[in-house]
């Protein structure tokens, strides 16, 4: 489901930065020489997120991206990287202001690029500037990936090469749980949970048993994943309005469904037993900013593998496990959520691709610009794995973008930090090509008729929903309420061109 891919996505440390500054009136090629010859450069604004602390001056990584691209592919590479806050504004920008801008990325937005006509149609460029990019998608992946950024016969995106399937966890302070006298063992389904929470409630008085990281959509779909309707399709978009529940085509309001009422219900009965926070509605303080300070116990997420508990200890000082409670399941989506694209109005769109096809094939570039210089930013400890240099970390070195890790080329190429299992990269590249994927992968909402309709209803589940999945209000006096402002607002109009659209896909490719 789009929202729960989106939420799994942000807890993977998917969701980064923020990039790309205009270039000015600047000339998307230029003349360099290079040995006893002149070879045409031309240059690409590549623009990228960063979680990570944003040096005042990166004009040395992008140097040594440089050093990699122009010989092999004749590319100068002008790097822009921007925090997570301002990413999304400043791309959209760049795009209307007529900046040049040629290489970013989606972090959900795909099908909105799309459908304002600003991406450029990849599918005749990548059979001669990425064929390595296409192949190793395939190898790690399997067949038909770019199906998710294919609409209207064109490929407008590359799907970010990283462990995809995002099966439901709940992440929990191993310590915490040892001292209320339980164990891990005593965790394997959704129903073992309220036991926990009280053996930590009566333990630990002070500690909220358990909190959304994010109040919007995806904890809901989270927590109803886990109910075992994780089987939804939301047919690439977010608001929640038409999904398909099963294999049965029928598109429906995912918030009039019995599984959105059973998974309300069961977080307003937590909340109730004073299992979360009562301010979790509208409080500001993310969950695992609250785990941090002590003041927390456990949230659900979406994580890949196995290992990504290490990381979470790590970014909160605490000592955190997980455990796997529900599969996932692919849409087109889960997907789609993170793509890296290029700009229409490029006027380097052959350089643009052979910089992608690089950006998810070569090691040196790809490490490059996620870990920095080697020596000054990262010491490289064996094969696949890199540390920081001795009394240095991730705020002190001179640059690193480590965080970005998910949301930049090919996982397979990329170093991990000392500590991480490398077999865990190779679990999730298995996961990728085995996890169970909806019949209906491929299909992409365009949402151009109901543009008034979406943004309506859009408001309204931002008015509603935050209350229903943290338990403060009512499902049984909420949900009705909530239905009728939806069908108020257009919901019906979503479902009826969804269902048209969607009908339409399967009698072209389910023949």
């Amino acid at each position: 489901m789009k929202t729960k891919r989106l939420w799994g996505s942000l807890l993977s440390l998917v969701l980064c930065g923020s990039l790309l500054a205009g270039c000015g009136a600047e000339s998307s090629s230029s003349t360099a020489q290079e040995g006893d010859g002149s070879q045409k450069v031309e240059k690409v604004v590549f623009a990228m997120p960063s979680f990570n602390r944003i040096p005042d001056d990166i004009s040395k990584i992008t140097a040594a991206i440089n050093a990699i691209t122009v010989p092999k592919i004749g590319v100068e590479v002008d790097f822009r990287l921007y925090g997570p806050a301002d990413y999304a504004q400043k791309v959209n920008l760049a795009l209307q202001s007529g900046e040049q801008m040629d290489v970013f990325t989606t972090l959900g937005q795909f099908t909105n690029y799309v459908s304002k006509n600003q991406l450029y149609p990849l599918d005749e460029l990548l059979p001669q500037y990425g064929k390595e990019l296409t192949q190793i998608l395939e190898k790690d992946f399997g067949p038909n990936l770019l199906d998710a950024t294919t609409m209207d016969g064109h490929i407008y995106g590359i799907p970010v090469n990283k462990g995809m399937s995002l099966p439901t966890n709940i992440v929990y302070n191993a310590d915490m749980l040892k001292e209320a006298g339980m164990t891990s063992d005593q965790i394997s389904s959704l129903d073992d949970l309220p036991a926990v929470f009280e053996a930590v409630k009566q333990k630990h008085p002070d500690v909220i048993p358990f909190g959304p990281v994010n109040v919007n959509p995806s904890d809901t779909n989270l927590v109803l994943a886990l109910k075992g309707m994780h089987k939804i399709d939301f047919l690439s978009d977010t608001t929640g309005i038409g999904v398909v529940v099963g294999n049965d085509g029928k598109v429906q309001n995912f918030y009039d469904t019995e599984a959105f009422k059973q998974g309300a219900q069961m977080i307003r009965d937590w909340f109730e037993k004073g299992y979360l926070e009562k301010d979790a509605a509208t409080t500001s303080i993310s969950f695992s900013d609250t785990i941090a300070s002590g003041r927390g116990f456990s949230f659900l997420g979406g994580y890949s593998g196995m290992e990504a508990a290490k990381a979470l200890s790590a970014q909160t000082g605490k000592n955190l496990e997980m455990k796997r409670l529900v599969p996932y399941y692919f849409d087109t989506s889960a997907v789609n959520l993170v793509s890296w694209m290029v700009s229409s109005t490029t006027k380097a769109p052959e350089g643009s691709v052979k910089f992608l096809n690089m950006l998810y094939t070569d090691q040196q570039l790809i490490n490059t610009i996620l870990y920095g210089i080697e020596g000054e930013d990262y010491v490289k400890v064996d094969e696949h794995h890199v540390k920081f240099p001795d009394g240095m970390d991730a705020s002190t070195v001179p640059y690193t973008a480590m965080l970005s890790t998910g949301i930049v080329g090919s996982e397979s190429l990329q170093y991990q930090l000392e500590g991480v299992n490398w077999s865990d990269v190779e679990l999730k590249l298995k996961e990728n090509k085995e996890t169970e994927r909806s019949p209906y992968f491929g299909f992409i909402f365009d949402p151009s008729e109901v543009k008034t309709q979406m943004s309506a209803v859009t408001n309204v589940v931002n008015q509603y929903l935050p209350a229903l999945v943290t338990g403060v209000l009512d499902p049984d006096k909420t949900i009705p309420q909530f239905v009728k402002a939806l069908n108020d607002a257009g919901a019906q109009d979503i479902i009826a061109s969804k269902q048209k659209q969607l009908d339409q896909w399967i009698a072209e490719h389910q023949k």
